[in-house]
């Protein structure tokens, strides 16, 4: 697909019921003015996203029947449903939905005659790398412990392999912690941490987070699209990094709550009391290990090929962030 807009061209949005997913349907028919058809299986803003264009189909991504009907007279594919359940087993779900259904999507969008198919995984599928300075070249680690990283770099795998097998080009965009309005998990879950005074801050806070805003990242997603530069690659979606301490301080902030610290050697101990005891804490001696690192994931690669940029830096992000937890109540609530 040459470098061109995407006014009026039939596009398909799997997750467009979610965060990411509804933010990009909603973009794409309202600036792009693509012909967006956006699935999944609950829409909590139905009438939001129809408002900006997007017609909604209300089909699971593990149904081939309904996504192969779907796929038919589309240009591009966008895939962002997932299973994201973390620490809440689903080993079945998880392959189900991340890898078969994948690997199932990309050949029902060869078979229709899509012209790309854009898949966005995570920066989970690297897993833990042993460098901290985390770019395209890294291999994705398809054999980790988190179920969520190994069954998205699986995903990627599956879908790469199915691509190749029928000429479709594929692209892949890496998010890292995307957060912003109707963010559900970097910006509403961790508000409720601080304001119920759970303990994020382990130690001295000064590992680094990669949040990026949703916006940036939506980017990206149809920069991937239609960019010849694209085909066939991966890419970081990040801002840069921030100590901890830094992001939670946007919440402090926020809710008039000091973010609650917990010296390291207790938060290993109570990472190792909720492994051996199976506790249902979200805190694991990996995630750890990834809180205490230097983590950086560059984007270089996307600024070269793609031209892309950072449109929100993070005090921006926050500010509207911030904005929306207002107008919506949420930091009102305790």
């Amino acid at each position: 697909m040459s470098d061109v807009s995407l006014t009026e061209v039939p596009v398909l949005v799997t997750g467009a019921s979610g965060f990411i997913g509804g933010r990009l349907a909603e973009r794409l028919a309202a600036e792009d003015k693509a012909s967006v058809v956006g699935a999944g299986r609950s829409f909590s803003e139905e009438a939001r996203l129809r408002d900006a264009g997007v017609t909604i189909h209300r089909a699971d991504v593990r149904d081939a029947g309904a996504m192969e009907r779907l796929c038919e007279g589309k240009r591009v594919v966008f895939h962002l449903a997932a299973w994201v359940e973390r620490g809440k087993g689903g080993e079945a779900d998880a392959y189900a939905v991340n890898v078969d259904a994948t690997r199932a999507l990309v050949t029902a969008a060869a078979r229709a005659g899509c012209e790309r198919f854009v898949l966005v995984s995570t920066i989970s599928a690297y897993g833990l790398p042993s460098t901290d300075h985390i770019d395209e070249s890294v291999p994705i680690d398809v054999a980790q412990a988190d179920l969520y990283g190994r069954t998205k770099a699986l995903g990627e795998e599956a879908a790469r392999e199915a691509a190749a097998k029928t000429n479709l080009a594929i692209s892949i965009v890496r998010p890292a912690m995307v957060y912003g309005p109707r963010s559900g998990g970097w910006t509403v879950g961790m508000l409720r941490l601080v304001q119920k005074g759970v303990p994020v801050i382990f130690g001295n806070g000064q590992g680094y987070a990669y949040p990026v805003y949703v916006d940036d990242v939506v980017d990206m997603v149809r920069l991937a699209a239609t960019r010849p530069e694209a085909r066939g690659e991966a890419f970081n979606a990040s801002d840069a990094a921030i100590t901890w301490e830094r992001f939670f301080s946007f919440y402090g902030a926020m809710s008039g709550k000091r973010p609650r610290r917990v010296p390291m050697p207790i938060a290993y101990l109570i990472a190792r009391a909720n492994e051996l005891l199976k506790l249902g804490i979200p805190l694991t001696a990996e995630r750890l290990e990834r809180y205490v690192r230097k983590l950086q994931y560059p984007t270089e690669k996307a600024e070269r090929l793609l031209g892309w940029q950072v449109r929100v830096p993070l005090d921006e992000g926050m500010r509207r962030s911030e904005a929306w937890l207002r107008e919506t109540g949420k930091l009102n609530q305790t």
